[in-house]
C-alpha cells in the first residue's frame, strides 16, 4: 500500500469529512428535541409539569448562638450536624487560612482572644456557610490564699490548729497536704498538731483541669506563744517609763502589739478591769493628781467560741495572754517659761539624736562625724552642727532628733516656729514633726509627744502606727530592717560615695533597735527616659519639703530653707486636737521608708530650729 497521497486527494477527503460532521450534528439536534418531548409527555399528568430542584446543604451547629469558649492550650471541638451533604467538601477557615477539612473541627489556639471561623460546605450543585466565634480564655488554675500572721506562724505544741485556706477556681479541684514532704491530708481543711518543738514545712497543692498551684508555709512549734507588747517611751534612752499627764487632760496610749493571732484587749486601772475598755487605744483622764497603774492585757481568744482565731484562715483551741503595767503620774502642769532678754530664738540643746542607719551616719567626709560612739557625744556633735547651720541627717525612716529651747514657744495660732532643711523641687525628704510640753517641769522631754498633722494626716495610705527594727550588719555591709507590717529590706551601703564601715549608729550598743512613728506613702519615682530619680514634694506640714508652708519655694542650690509650723496643728493619738498652749521640745523624724536607686535612702536633713514668735527678723 502506497503512502503517497496527492493534493487533490487531500482536498476531496476533507470535504467529505465536513459533510459527514454536519450530518452527525444535525442528527444529534433531532435526537435532543425528541428526548425533551418524550420527557415532557411522560411528566405531564393532570396538566401539571414537574421539574428537578437543587437542594443546598444544611448546617446545624451544636451551639445555639454560634459561640464556643475554650481555654488557651485546650482543644476546641465543634461537631455540627448536616443535611443534603452527599459528596460534600468541608473547609474551616480562620484568618484567611484553612485550618481543617473534616466535618468536625478539632483545633487548639495558642493565644487568647476572639477568633472568627467560617465553615463552608460544598456539594456538586450548591454550597452553605456558617460563621462561628471561638473565645479563647486564659487558663484558670487554682489560687490559694492562706493568710498567716505578719510575724510568722508560731504555734503551741500539743494544740490543734485548723487551717482552712481560701481557694479560687476550686470547682472539681483535688487537694494534697504534705508535711515535710510526707502526705498528711487530701481535704480542703487541715488540722495541724505537733508535740515536738521545731520548724515544719507545710505544703498545700491544689489541682484542677487548668493546672496546679502550691502554697508552702513555715510553722514554728514553741512551748509558749510569744506575745510582744511595746509602749514606746518618749526617749530612746529613757531611764523611767512613767507617763505624765496634766490634770484635766486625757492621756492617750497606743501599744504596739506583736502576736501570731487576732488578739483581744483589756485595760485595767489599779488592778480593776475598766468596763468597755477593749480597744487598742485607750484614753485615760485622771480625776485628780497622783500616781496610777494602767494595765494592758492581750489575749488571743474568741469570746463565745471554743476556738481562737489567728487569722481568717487559721483557728486554734486554748488561750494565751500577757499583760504589761504602765505607770502614770497626773500632775499640775508646770508653768511655761516666758521668753526674756538674753534668750535665743534658736534651739539650744539636742536631747536625743537617734538616726536610722543611713549613708551620712558616721560619715566623716561630708557629715562631719569624728568617731562619736556615745550618745552624749552624738548629741554634742548634732548641736554643734545646728549652731553653725549645717545639716544633720536623720537617716532612713524613723530616725529622729529632739531639741529644746531656753524658753517655751507659745501657741499664737499662726506659724509659731520654723525648721530649716535643704529641699528643692525634685529633692524632698519629708520629716514628721512632733511637739511636747514640759508638763512635769523637770526640763526633760519625757512627757507626751503630739504629732503635728500635715497634708497627709488621716489619709488611708498614711500609717500612723508604724515601726521598723534595724539590725546591726557586718562591716561594709547593707543594714537590714524589718517592719511591723511584715515587710523587710535594707539600707544600701554606697561605698563609692560614703565608705565608712557602718551606717548603723556607733552609739547604739544593742544588736538591733526599733523606731516608732508615722509613715507617709513615698512620692519617689524614676524617669523612664532619663533614669533620673525624683523625690516629689508633699502638700504641707513637713520638714525638708518644698511645701505650701514656706514663703519661698525656689531653692535650686539646695541651701538651708525653712518650713513653718503651727502648734495648733498638734493632735492626740485619736486624731483630736491637743489644744496645747505652748511647747518646750520639738522632734523631727524621717517620714518615708523608701530609697531612690543610686541616691540611696530618703533621709530628712535639718539645719536650724527657730521660734518665729520672737523672731524680729522675719
Amino acid at each position: 500500500m502506497s503512502l503517497f497521497i496527492s493534493p487533490q486527494e487531500i482536498e476531496t477527503r476533507y470535504f467529505l469529512q465536513g459533510v459527514l460532521s454536519i450530518k452527525i450534528i444535525n442528527m444529534k439536534k433531532y435526537l435532543l428535541l425528541f428526548s425533551i418531548a418524550v420527557f415532557l409527555f411522560s411528566c405531564n399528568k393532570d396538566e401539571e409539569i414537574s421539574q428537578n430542584v437543587t437542594v443546598p446543604p444544611v448546617i446545624e451547629l451544636d451551639s445555639e448562638d454560634g459561640i464556643y469558649v475554650v481555654k488557651i492550650g485546650k482543644e476546641v471541638v465543634i461537631e455540627p450536624t448536616y443535611q443534603n451533604v452527599d459528596y460534600a467538601v468541608y473547609s474551616w477557615k480562620c484568618n484567611g487560612r484553612i485550618i481543617c477539612d473534616e466535618p468536625q473541627l478539632k483545633y487548639t489556639f495558642d493565644e487568647c482572644g476572639s477568633y472568627y471561623v467560617t465553615l463552608r460546605v460544598d456539594t456538586r450543585d450548591a454550597s452553605a456557610e456558617e460563621e462561628i466565634r471561638v473565645d479563647v480564655n486564659e487558663l484558670a488554675p487554682p489560687v490559694i490564699s492562706l493568710v498567716t500572721p505578719s510575724t510568722g506562724l508560731k504555734v503551741v505544741a500539743g494544740r490543734e490548729y485548723i487551717l482552712t485556706p481560701d481557694i479560687q477556681n476550686a470547682e472539681g479541684a483535688t487537694y494534697l497536704w504534705t508535711l515535710d514532704g510526707k502526705e498528711v491530708g487530701t481535704e480542703n481543711t487541715y488540722i495541724f498538731k505537733q508535740d515536738e518543738l521545731g520548724t515544719y514545712e507545710l505544703t498545700l497543692t491544689v489541682t484542677n483541669e487548668d493546672g496546679k498551684t502550691e502554697k508552702t508555709i513555715s510553722i514554728e512549734v514553741v512551748d509558749k506563744l510569744p506575745i510582744g507588747i511595746d509602749i514606746p517611751s518618749s526617749l530612746y534612752f529613757a531611764e523611767d517609763d512613767t507617763k505624765y499627764v496634766e490634770l484635766g487632760r486625757t492621756l492617750f496610749i497606743r501599744p504596739y502589739v506583736s502576736v501570731s493571732a487576732e488578739p483581744s484587749y483589756q485595760w485595767s486601772l489599779d488592778g480593776q478591769k475598766i468596763d468597755g475598755a477593749n480597744a487598742l487605744i485607750y484614753g485615760f483622764k485622771p480625776a485628780q493628781t497622783g500616781e496610777y497603774t494602767l494595765t494592758f492585757t492581750v489575749k488571743y481568744e474568741n469570746p463565745g467560741s471554743k476556738a481562737a482565731v489567728l487569722t481568717r484562715n487559721i483557728s486554734v483551741s486554748g488561750v494565751d495572754e500577757v499583760s504589761v503595767d504602765i505607770p502614770v503620774k497626773c500632775c499640775e502642769a508646770a508653768e511655761k517659761k516666758a521668753f526674756a532678754a538674753g534668750n535665743s530664738i534658736y534651739s539650744n540643746k539636742v536631747y536625743e539624736f537617734i538616726p536610722a542607719p543611713g549613708q551620712f551616719v558616721n560619715e566623716t567626709n561630708t557629715a562631719g562625724f569624728n568617731g562619736e560612739n556615745t550618745h552624749e557625744a552624738a548629741c554634742v556633735y548634732a548641736q554643734k552642727r545646728l549652731d553653725n547651720e549645717k545639716y544633720v541627717s536623720l537617716g532612713g525612716w524613723g530616725g529622729y532628733i529632739v531639741v529644746g529651747f531656753d524658753h517655751s514657744i507659745e501657741n499664737k495660732g499662726g506659724y509659731d516656729f520654723s525648721i530649716k532643711g535643704n529641699a528643692f523641687d525634685s529633692s524632698n525628704e519629708p520629716g514628721i514633726v512632733w511637739v511636747m510640753q514640759d508638763v512635769n517641769g523637770d526640763g526633760l522631754p519625757n512627757d507626751e509627744w503630739y504629732e503635728l498633722k500635715g497634708s497627709e494626716y488621716g489619709k488611708p495610705e498614711t500609717i500612723q502606727d508604724y515601726a521598723v527594727t534595724y539590725f546591726r550588719p557586718g562591716p561594709n555591709m547593707d543594714t537590714p530592717w524589718q517592719d511591723n507590717k511584715g515587710n523587710n529590706g535594707a539600707i544600701d551601703r554606697l561605698g563609692n560615695y560614703h565608705p565608712q564601715e557602718f551606717y548603723y549608729p556607733l552609739w547604739i550598743e544593742a544588736e538591733s533597735y526599733t523606731l516608732y512613728g508615722t509613715c507617709l506613702k513615698a512620692r519617689t519615682e524614676q524617669s523612664p527616659t532619663t533614669g533620673m530619680w525624683s523625690n516629689n514634694p508633699f502638700g504641707w506640714g513637713y520638714a525638708d519639703n518644698i511645701g505650701d508652708d514656706m514663703p519661698n519655694k525656689d531653692n535650686p542650690g539646695a541651701a538651708a530653707i525653712g518650713n513653718f509650723f503651727k502648734i495648733s496643728d498638734a493632735v492626740n493619738i485619736d486624731g483630736t486636737s491637743a489644744n496645747l498652749t505652748h511647747i518646750d521640745f520639738i522632734k523631727v523624724q524621717t517620714g518615708v521608708n523608701v530609697k531612690a536607686g543610686w541616691l540611696g535612702e530618703n533621709s530628712t536633713e535639718v539645719f536650724k530650729f527657730c521660734d518665729e514668735n520672737n523672731n524680729n527678723d522675719k
